[in-house]
């Protein structure tokens, strides 16, 4: 089956997707995850105009779940150890080698889903509501002959987790302290670790919206992201870009 009647088969079966670049992360221009579609006629549209592109989900919509084991280390087994060895299991049968050769463990959610991640969930593990690359994008493969069938419901400690009702409750490598690590120490160990120029307008939106939904006060995260943006980013994004990308999670945030 070539790759744009896999693209339909998907959307046949309730998913929502939208282009992206061929070989990348990044949408096609004037594309998002928030334009994601089940049109079949655009969609064949997009494969005339590049027939390369990427496939990216809207998870939200599609009602599903990704568990991002990463590959950083050419070590895969250690992230998924260490979700065993704190009783968080990962029982799906779908899963997908990502193109830096990651893994994508897929879940459904028999309720809605609000589009949100939790990066770095335990080291090496991103837990992603929002927006996904997919296979049959180029360099990302279904493992096993899996098929849509196969996505089990989601265990519920990704649920509560994506929904800030759960954390891990293991010791970072270099935590010497007898203290637990929450949900505050995870997003400040990833505000310092930083960004550099490839990624610069998500991480910044992901970074303002973890701030928001912790409860900060908008101003006060406003003042925090501009704080961020200079000391954080690396180069720090002009004034009216980071205003541009702060009012639009902040209107999706009054929306949710």
């Amino acid at each position: 089956m070539d790759r744009l009647n896999q693209v339909i088969k998907m959307v046949q079966r309730g998913l929502y997707v939208y282009p992206i670049v061929p070989n990348g992360k990044q949408p096609i221009k004037d594309y998002s995850y928030l334009k994601a579609s089940q049109d079949i006629a655009l969609i064949k549209r997009w494969f005339m105009d590049e027939p390369n592109i990427n496939i990216g989900l809207n998870l939200a919509k599609s009602n599903l779940i990704v568990v991002d084991i990463d590959n950083h280390n050419n070590d895969l087994q250690a992230p998924l150890q260490s979700l065993s060895n704190l009783g968080y299991n990962l029982p799906s049968d779908y899963v997908e080698r990502t193109q830096s050769g990651g893994l994508h463990y897929y879940f459904r959610s028999n309720k809605p889903v609000k589009p949100t991640r939790k990066t770095k969930f335990i080291d090496g593990v991103d837990l992603l509501s929002d927006f996904v690359v997919s296979s049959p994008s180029n360099n990302y493969k279904v493992l096993n002959g899996a098929t849509l069938d196969d996505i089990p419901q989601a265990p519920n400690w990704i649920i509560k987790a994506l929904d800030n009702r759960a954390m891990p409750t293991d010791k970072m490598e270099d935590n010497h302290y007898s203290y637990k690590k929450y949900y505050t120490g995870y997003l400040l160990d990833e505000i310092v670790k930083g960004v550099d120029s490839g990624n610069r307008n998500n991480w910044i939106a992901s970074i303002f919206g973890k701030l928001l939904r912790a409860g900060t006060e908008p101003k006060n995260a406003y003042n925090l992201i501009q704080l961020i943006n200079d000391n954080y980013v690396s180069p720090p994004l002009e004034t009216k870009e980071l205003d541009t990308v702060v009012t639009s999670i902040l209107k999706r945030f009054i929306n949710e």
